[in-house]
């Protein structure tokens, strides 16, 4: 299935149910928003295969884009609309986009967003393959340089059903989008959204002290979370009143933060994995949540760690959810696979059950004096001490061992925080070899869209040995 025939199986289904919220659109009136910014695009000659460049903030009008996009078999590059034009050139440049939807002027053919709010009965007829590309989809880049992930109308369609059966999504569910969708993670929750018939409260980005007046909004009851954000909410002290969220879904939260959030708010919270080149491949049971697990593996992605079960290894994956390879990069595609299998990069161990828990990047892992760190584990106790709100480790070159450990903290408002005494609580709770020998107060961590933290910045700062301003 494509992904234009998924919301045309949407819009037979739901018709006059709200698709979009705040100001609330049902199904059949967005379709001819989706036909209209078809047409206009297809006005301004683009074709099959042809890719549309969208630098524009998070907004329905980008899942309109998007939709349109796959209307007519051409393929959306979507970027993120902080980055500078210094930063935006070459990835258009690499994209080989024909048409770039933005209201910014810069030295690109370019249409306005306005321009595209038009409505019509039809698009043109577009004979599209499920294998054709229909998003071109550059990686955060918290470890290295983005890469451009080559994906399918499968990649989107063929996970969206097992992952809205798992997590129990139907139409009355009326779902939180404040993930970026020019992310993975924000588009695959819209895809699941179309593939439920739920509706979806799009916000520009997220904010944890404007989290329970955006799900009031609403009247939310899924919220897709990734990276910090249970975390900020949980610390923020602004508190909901009634409220009807019921399911948290996402990932990068730890354990205790996830039993907190459920504690305190009597909210269901489900971790996943998945990335950019991955989609969702792996969901957690609502029913049977398993802390510390990300859960199983959605059908029909296949998942497999390379050590016997209960040991450490690389996580693998593949199915029909995956990226293509990379676009215009042969040798980093070769690299990525082991035969079928996308080698993630991402550690973990499976249990006897085929719950997969997460254990660290493997460019994260720091070695020090001979022994493999994991900063996840320093990061626990930096969370655990009353005056840090956020903590990140990273590893940085040492000069009597392969890597020193740095550690960045973010004491929480109003609160003066000495490295010294961030020190002497890591040594009350960890081996001397993974206290870290250098320490960085700072008054906010560097973040990706998707409220990861952005590690590659972390580490360039630590190698200078100063406290960085980002």
């Amino acid at each position: 299935m494509t992904l234009g025939e998924l919301f045309d199986e949407a819009v037979a289904r739901f018709g006059d149910r709200p698709v979009l919220l705040g100001p609330d659109v049902s199904y059949v009136d967005y379709a001819a928003r989706v036909n209209g910014c078809a047409q206009v695009l297809r006005s301004r000659g683009v074709g099959r295969g042809e890719a549309v460049a969208a630098v524009l903030p998070n907004s329905p009008l980008l899942l309109t884009l998007w939709l349109a996009v796959a209307k007519l078999g051409a393929v959306l590059v979507p970027l993120n609309p902080a980055l500078r034009d210094a930063e935006l050139e070459p990835l258009l440049a690499h994209s080989d986009a024909v048409l770039v939807v933005t209201d910014r002027p810069g030295p690109w053919r370019a249409i306005g967003p306005g321009e595209l709010d038009v409505t019509a009965p039809a698009v043109p007829d577009v004979r599209i393959d499920p294998e054709d590309p229909v998003c071109l989809l550059y990686t955060s880049g918290t470890t290295g340089a983005p890469k451009g992930c080559v994906l399918t109308h499968t990649s989107y369609t063929a996970p969206a059903p097992a992952f809205v059966l798992r997590l129990g999504l139907d139409e009355q569910d009326r779902l939180l989008a404040c993930l970026p969708l020019f992310h993975m993670a924000g588009q695959s929750f819209a895809v699941s959204a179309l593939q439920a018939g739920a509706s979806i409260g799009v916000v520009p980005k997220f904010s944890a002290s404007g989290f329970w007046d955006q799900v009031a909004r609403f009247d939310a009851t899924v919220f897709r979370h990734l990276g910090e954000m249970l975390t900020l909410v949980l610390r923020s002290p602004i508190e909901p009143g009634k409220h009807a969220l019921r399911l948290v879904y996402g990932g990068g939260a730890r354990p205790e933060v996830a039993h907190a959030f459920t504690e305190r708010f009597g909210t269901t919270v489900v971790e996943g994995y998945g990335m950019s080149e991955t989609n969702t491949v792996l969901c957690g049971d609502p029913y049977d949540p398993r802390p510390g697990s990300m859960g199983t593996p959605l059908p029909p992605a296949e998942v497999r760690v390379d050590a016997p079960a209960g040991e450490v290894g690389e996580i693998q994956v593949r199915g029909p959810g995956l990226m293509k390879g990379y676009h215009r990069d042969p040798g980093r595609t070769r690299a990525a696979f082991a035969q079928s299998w996308l080698r993630t990069g991402d550690l973990g161990w499976m249990d006897d059950d085929a719950h997969v828990h997460f254990a660290a990047r493997r460019t994260d892992v720091i070695r020090r004096r001979g022994e493999n760190v994991d900063p996840g584990e320093i990061e626990e106790a930096l969370a655990e001490h009353p005056d840090v709100l956020l903590g990140a480790v990273v590893g940085v070159p040492g000069e009597l061992s392969d890597e020193d450990v740095a550690a960045f903290v973010v004491p929480l408002p109003g609160v003066r925080l000495a490295a010294a005494d961030v020190r002497t609580w890591c040594r009350t709770r960890l081996a001397s070899f993974k206290v870290p020998s250098h320490v960085h107060v700072v008054d906010r961590l560097p973040m990706t869209p998707t409220s990861k933290i952005n590690r590659s910045l972390l580490r360039a700062a630590g190698a200078h040995g100063r406290n960085p301003r980002w």
